[in-house]
């Protein structure tokens, strides 16, 4: 039992440190990104956080990025569906939907990840600045006359996007 007991202590001596280290993974990694806040609270919300390396890291990053995209995607469409036959509206969310976020969900987030996990870092990065430039073209579709919500879905794919590329950088 004794023999038990000393087992059964080192096990939770090696839990114990590997649940402190991973919030200092998460700071130092945070620490040095443009979206510090963003950035903290993006990776403690995933329960994958708290076991994942570096890339690991990184991967949850761009899973969070293409849920935003996919939200954005979803909300520009419904948006897109109402605009009852205005050709103006339709063509600015026809444009965001179709050109923006459309190939931010099928192929820029999809091409990170997939470059991520093969270590091919610039690639990765040069995939996450295409998300942000389609979130800022999206927004020029309405110049300046921007519904206030589309406004918000842009910044918030937009600041993710970039957020997630400064991760990425750490490895470069």
């Amino acid at each position: 039992m004794n023999n038990f007991m000393k087992l059964f202590s080192i096990f939770l001596f090696i839990q114990i440190q590997i649940a402190l280290s991973q919030p200092n993974l998460i700071q130092q990694l945070c620490k040095r990104n443009r979206y510090q806040p963003l950035c903290v609270s993006t990776l403690n919300l995933d329960p994958r956080s708290k076991t994942s390396d570096l890339q690991g890291l990184a991967s949850i990053s761009i899973d969070a990025t293409t849920k935003k995209t996919n939200d954005t995607l979803t909300y520009l469409i419904s948006e897109l569906r109402r605009t009852g036959g205005d050709r103006t509206a339709f063509e600015k969310y026809g444009t965001c939907v179709d050109q923006d976020y459309g190939a931010s969900t099928g192929r820029y987030l999809p091409g990170a990840l997939a470059n991520l996990q093969a270590k091919k870092y610039s690639a990765a990065i040069a995939n996450l600045q295409d998300v942000v430039r389609a979130s800022g073209d999206c927004e020029n579709q309405f110049a300046g006359s921007s519904p206030l919500p589309v406004s918000q879905h842009n910044k918030a794919v937009h600041d993710i996007a970039d957020m997630t590329t400064d991760i990425i950088k750490t490895f470069v």
